[in-house]
């Protein structure tokens, strides 16, 4: 026995399945159904999330860290004992050996999201953070040169790395080199949003969950917030510092702005706000074309091991 199979699951112990798939793919989503199930235990801190098989300042700090810091009080008497972290599909076969050894029996869940559609929204989220002044198309041409000039934790974390988080069959085969397909769920998170109770009974039954018709209070869908500027954006940013992400979180969840976050800066939260929009900006063509020829070949892949239909992802180029 090694020192990480001293971890139990249940009572404080460790996960026994992990939410995975990818920024902006429905994770956030689907964890706020199932923390509300009386069955599932999920860390009721939604952000920031754990990261734990992902980042290696976080990994470095040892298993009994992780469970302390995200498991202490899982009740004695429950099983299904799960974490979110939207990083672990992109972390590919790294994560995927972490978690193999430290929790060999674990079942994982990715939510996948037409990686054309995700990459969009990941952009928009990254200029809506006040972190990206390119364009779409020529961050998308940047990219390469962005993500190698990358050091540090920056290297890790990856925020041009646009496309990159979009590969899941080559992701999906790292995961499946360690795990057996039987422990790997894949649900497609257009289908999720459409059909939410059934797509619920199959990671119920995934799950072992006993309950099944258990009927969760359906998570509020925030507004789709655009940036007019985004250099202005990055501006912003700049000004507000750590009041920044509260200003953004409440204007997304259209909730009053935290006092502590605006105090004394009227004006520059008002001109914040201006500079935002609440209509959905259309994806520019050439952008949409370049990205449906680049996931073509991994969606090949992908089919292999899915159980749902792709071919409205990108349709015929895969």
């Amino acid at each position: 026995m090694n020192s990480e199979d001293q971890f139990a699951t249940g009572g404080g112990g460790l996960p026994t399945f992990i939410l995975g798939g990818t920024a902006a793919g429905g994770t956030s989503f689907l964890a706020a159904v199932l923390v509300q199930h009386p069955e599932i235990y999920l860390p009721k801190q939604m952000r920031p999330e754990p990261h734990y098989f992902y980042k290696s300042w976080e990994y470095s700090k040892g298993l009994e860290y992780y469970r302390a810091r995200w498991f202490s009080d899982v009740p004695a008497d429950c099983t299904i004992v799960g974490e979110r972290s939207s990083s672990y599909l992109f972390g590919g076969g790294d994560v995927a050996e972490r978690m193999w050894r430290a929790i060999p029996d674990v079942k994982l869940m990715f939510t996948l999201r037409n990686p054309i559609e995700r990459t969009w929204a990941n952009y928009r989220y990254t200029v809506l953070e006040g972190l990206e002044d390119l364009s779409f198309e020529e961050a998308l041409r940047q990219e390469p040169l962005r993500v190698a000039q990358q050091t540090g934790i920056w290297a890790e974390i990856q925020p041009y790395n646009y496309t990159g988080r979009g590969f899941y069959g080559r992701q999906i085969r790292e995961f499946r080199r360690y795990f057996d397909p039987s422990r790997i769920l894949l649900v497609k998170s257009e289908a999720l949003a459409r059909d939410t109770e059934r797509e619920l009974d199959r990671i119920y039954t995934f799950l072992g969950v006993r309950e099944r018709d258990f009927r969760a209070i359906r998570p509020p869908e925030h507004s789709s917030v655009g940036v007019k500027d985004p250099v202005l954006q990055r501006q912003m940013r700049q000004y507000f510092g750590d009041r920044f992400d509260s200003i953004i979180e409440a204007v997304r969840r259209e909730e009053p702005m935290p006092p502590q976050a605006t105090d004394g800066d009227t004006a520059a939260v008002a001109r914040l706000c201006a500079n935002l929009h609440w209509h959905r900006e259309p994806m520019p063509r050439a952008a949409r074309d370049y990205l449906s020829d680049l996931f073509a070949e991994d969606l090949r892949e992908l089919r292999e091991y899915v159980d749902f239909d792709i071919s409205d992802w990108v349709g015929d180029r895969a």
